[in-house]
């Protein structure tokens, strides 16, 4: 096949793959919505005892269409994936008293996937 007759094809696919990404990045649930499934998931020790201290503990939010990146591997679900970090006063515990991970939930429904935070129960 010669080039001119490829290209076609190459655009054609780049387009529906963007189409698809796009269809399943709007029918996923809003950031806002996410980041309180995870508020409400974490609220404890040592995440934080209220709302506003896990909060803060959330330091990034993505949408990943394909599947979480950092949380957990092998799942090509489409998923909000958060980067947490806590400080805790156990400098003993953990790295240095200092939690750092990730945690992905279920872009449609807000459940959760995976993560690779400690003390997830």
């Amino acid at each position: 096949m010669s080039r001119s007759k490829i290209k076609p094809y190459v655009v054609a696919a780049f387009a529906l793959l963007r189409m698809l990404s796009s269809t399943a990045a709007a029918s996923s649930m809003s950031e806002q919505r996410a980041r309180s499934k995870v508020v409400a998931f974490l609220k404890g020790d040592p995440y934080g005892q209220t709302d506003a201290q896990v909060a803060r503990a959330i330091k990034d939010a993505r949408l990943r269409p394909q599947g979480p990146a950092k949380a957990c591997t092998g799942l090509a679900a489409p998923a909000w994936e958060f980067h947490v970090v806590v400080t805790t006063a156990d400098k003993d515990q953990f790295d240095h008293g200092v939690i750092d991970g990730y945690l992905a939930l279920d872009a449609r429904s807000g459940e959760f996937l995976c993560g690779n935070l400690p003390l997830l129960d």
